[in-house]
């Protein structure tokens, strides 16, 4: 069944928690009073903002009710804005506070700037004005401009691959007077969602809006590790069971779609989606081309390699935490490169969380060579500012260029892995800033789809 979705109306707010930053602040929630003026309560959230970003800890725990100063000390309020200084930088700045409400609670809620990111400050107060809880938490999602007041047609879709069922949504351009090209989306490593949430930043939905600005048509769903996260948890799986089936039944679904021009479906593939996109290309007969963002050229085990010793080196120092954890993680990355890992009782975490049979599977893979041997075309994108997956991989896609000039290769300066704008040098902690994907890239997309 269809529905229009009106953008602005379909705002949400991500809270889901990544590797990148996971913040640990208390979190104590009682209900509030309503009789406090809205006036009286932003001012005495920004008084809060002042006292932390002062340092007066003590000051500060005196605005708690008694339950609150029972559940944390001043000191412990120290060591964990210390700590979010530290991963985030200074304070710079908050913007104005607004009433927020969810679950039956009313909050105030203020965004805080800091030299590395940003984060909502969420606070809570009794009728005498004192604080009853507080928690800071990575911004939340915000529409990017190409996607505000913009309508669509959204179809609620199931990807079925033997005995699991993906839960997913196509979303089509308003105007359906004629077929549409269509762009399945493949997500990167890890138990992503259909928007390949991270932290505030929702890849798959920006690239969804913007293409749809466009009149091309989009497919999202959930990826198998995450709906199915009890099983792959403990599971032996190759990248086959991870990511190329899937793939190729939502491609197979693609095609059954009478809105959909089935001779312009593209499958667009993110890290370790574009690493697998070779695979999925090969098994989508029909498909027109594929789009790889940021996709994994070389074998897995070199570019986590690469990440271990970029990351310990960021801050021009190396601790010994920090020596310790390479030292292990390079055991694991040379036992996963010798003769003897197929040979070994079976791993579920093996290397990062990718078990034994991923390993095997993967191991005589050479992604540029499978692309090869292929003809069709794809187009290639890299961020210059990625450090997860760098020029190393997209040079190595360049490659082999003289051999399929139906290949297409842009390189964006500012970008970093999840293709938002940055500056400096690149680090982990600048995803939590947010931020939307730039409607110059997605322009890149929709001309070269238009082209084909």
């Amino acid at each position: 069944m269809k529905k229009y979705i009106f953008g602005r109306k379909n705002l949400e707010i991500s809270t889901y928690p990544t590797k990148h930053f996971r913040i640990l602040f208390l979190i104590i929630l009682t209900s509030i009073c309503v009789n406090v003026a809205w006036a009286q309560v932003f001012n005495k959230e920004e008084k809060i903002i002042n006292l932390l970003q002062n340092h007066r800890f003590k000051s500060l725990s005196q605005q708690f009710d008694s339950e609150l100063k029972k559940a944390i000390s001043p000191k412990q309020i120290e060591k964990i804005w210390l700590g979010i200084e530290k991963q985030f930088g200074s304070f710079k700045s908050y913007e104005k506070s607004r009433i927020v409400r969810k679950e039956g609670l009313e909050q105030t809620q203020t965004l805080i700037f800091f030299d590395k990111g940003s984060l909502d400050l969420l606070t809570s107060f009794n009728s005498k004005g004192l604080l009853t809880g507080i928690f800071l938490k990575p911004a939340g999602y915000q529409l990017p401009s190409y996607g505000r007041n913009l309508v669509y047609n959204l179809e609620n879709i199931t990807i079925k691959s033997e005995q699991f069922r993906l839960p997913g949504e196509i979303m089509y351009p308003l105007d359906l007077s004629k077929k549409v090209p269509l762009v399945i989306f493949v997500h990167g490593s890890g138990a992503n969602d259909r928007y390949e949430g991270i932290g505030s930043v929702k890849v798959f939905k920006d690239f969804s809006l913007g293409l749809l600005s466009k009149g091309i048509a989009c497919m999202v769903y959930d990826k198998r590790t995450l709906t199915y996260k009890n099983v792959y948890d403990t599971a032996q799986y190759t990248i086959w069971e991870e990511t190329v089936e899937d793939a190729v039944n939502a491609f197979l679904l693609a095609k059954t779609k009478t809105n959909i021009d089935t001779n312009q479906i593209y499958i667009l593939g993110h890290s370790q989606g574009g690493y697998a996109l070779p695979l999925i290309l090969k098994a989508c007969n029909g498909v027109k081309g594929g789009i790889s963002l940021a996709g994994c050229s070389r074998p897995l085990d070199e570019v986590l390699e690469d990440q271990y010793h970029y990351l310990i080196k960021l801050d021009g120092k190396t601790s010994k935490p920090e020596k310790k954890f390479l030292k292990k993680e390079m055991k694991k990355i040379k036992f996963v490169r010798s003769p003897e890992l197929c040979k070994s009782k079976p791993k579920t975490n093996l290397l990062v969380y990718w078990p034994t049979s991923f390993w095997c599977d993967i191991k005589k893979y050479d992604a540029l060579a499978a692309m090869k041997s292929l003809d069709m075309q794809v187009l290639f994108l890299q961020g210059e500012r990625d450090y997860q997956v760098t020029d190393k991989d997209f040079s190595y896609w360049k490659s082999g260029y003289l051999e399929k000039k139906k290949w297409s290769f842009i390189a964006y300066p500012k970008l970093n892995h999840l293709f938002i704008e940055g500056e400096g040098v690149p680090n982990p902690s600048e995803y939590s800033k947010g931020g939307t994907i730039p409607m110059y890239v997605i322009k890149d997309i929709s001309d070269w789809i238009i082209k084909e």
